[in-house]
């Protein structure tokens, strides 16, 4: 039977984000490593696929919040969630790209000689997380999709009570609706604008996020049923082995579709990953529930963050040495983000939502006494 909706987290799913993180990691790192024969180019074509699991998180995020923020039926309470998404992403945020600033500014100084307002601008812009409503990837590029999960964060309480009244069936047949409209769209924008745009810009993501939430109310329809669960839990590792395949085999057939266009018509397989993952399977259960994997899975958004970063500092060591090298700087990166997890993250997660509390009660108290 999956896990119920009341429970915080899913540690399945907690260890999928590792996977995720680290297909981005090696899109972005694996390429530039030396190699020949037909095994490598084969291992390049799926590395190259790395940029969905973005998509994969996009619907992830809103499979989430919904199980966390909906499954009561009763508004979200705005501030609150904010301050929470706040705490969430942007003590991270701001240190990767801090890490990033200096070999940015070297950059844009000294090699591409450019503008320091230009620079100025980017910096401020994506210290403000609206980097992509420029259509830019600016400081950190893996940072663009925060900007874009913000746009989502900020949808969220207007949009997900409305989605979530949907019933279980209802929910799947606007979910394809949903699916097929956010791909013609897609198509649409191909058209007339320039790729950047489109890959960045956060409205033609927004209709994966919507989705992963339509996703979420289906998972709890599925859930208050013990027929439906237990079929659901049988058929996931089956699941699971097909969603690996369509993994190996989507490279063979991708050919010059855009970006965003191939992040969009992989939902589907993204939705049975989840599915499958959230089952409560005892065998997925049992082997994604290891409590080293479960913190690689906390630990995963620090990866996301700072591999790119640490990457651009060390670029030019790892690419002489070699394979050897990129093997030490993904163990290390990976535990950098473990670290960052323990010491910056949480740390600073909960310092936020304290004051948050502090400020809460200071407010009601003062409500109170002036009644």
């Amino acid at each position: 039977m999956p896990p119920s909706p009341g429970k915080p987290k899913i540690l399945p799913l907690t260890s999928a984000r590792f996977f995720a993180a680290l297909y981005v990691m090696l899109y972005h790192t694996f390429p530039r490593t030396s190699g020949a024969g037909p095994l490598h180019a084969w291992v390049l074509k799926v590395v190259g696929l790395g940029y969905i699991s973005v998509s994969f998180f996009f619907m992830l995020s809103g499979f989430i919040l919904a199980v966390v923020y909906l499954r009561g039926n009763r508004p979200v309470n705005k501030r609150r969630f904010f301050v929470a998404r706040f705490a969430r992403i942007y003590p991270l945020y701001l240190a990767a790209m801090l890490l990033d600033l200096p070999h940015y500014l070297y950059t844009q100084l000294k090699i591409l000689h450019g503008n320091p307002g230009h620079i100025l601008a980017e910096t401020l812009a994506t210290a403000g997380l609206v980097q992509a409503w420029l259509n830019k990837c600016g400081l950190n590029p893996p940072g663009w999709s925060l900007s874009t999960e913000v746009f989502f964060y900020v949808c969220f309480p207007f949009i997900g009570m409305a989605l979530w009244k949907m019933r279980g069936w209802l929910a799947l047949t606007f979910s394809i609706l949903i699916y097929v409209a956010g791909l013609q769209l897609v198509v649409v924008l191909d058209r007339s604008w320039d790729r950047d745009r489109l890959s960045y810009f956060p409205f033609p993501h927004l209709f994966l996020f919507v989705l992963g939430i339509l996703l979420a109310k289906f998972f709890v329809w599925i859930g208050e049923s013990q027929q439906r669960s237990s079929r659901l839990a049988a058929v996931s590792p089956f699941l699971l082995f097909f969603c690996a395949i369509g993994l190996l085999v989507v490279p063979t057939f991708k050919s010059g579709f855009h970006q965003t266009l191939v992040h969009g018509s992989l939902a589907p397989l993204f939705a049975v990953a989840i599915l499958a993952f959230a089952s409560g399977n005892n065998l997925i259960s049992r082997i994604f529930s290891a409590p080293w994997l479960v913190v690689l899975g906390e630990a995963s958004y620090g990866l996301y963050l700072l591999h790119y970063p640490v990457y651009s500092i060390l670029r030019r060591l790892i690419e002489r040495g070699g394979t050897p090298l990129l093997l030490l700087y993904l163990i290390g990166t990976i535990g950098l983000s473990v670290v960052s997890y323990y010491w910056l993250e949480v740390p600073a997660r909960r310092w936020i939502l304290a004051k948050e509390q502090v400020r809460t009660i200071e407010t009601a108290v003062t409500s109170s006494l002036s009644q």
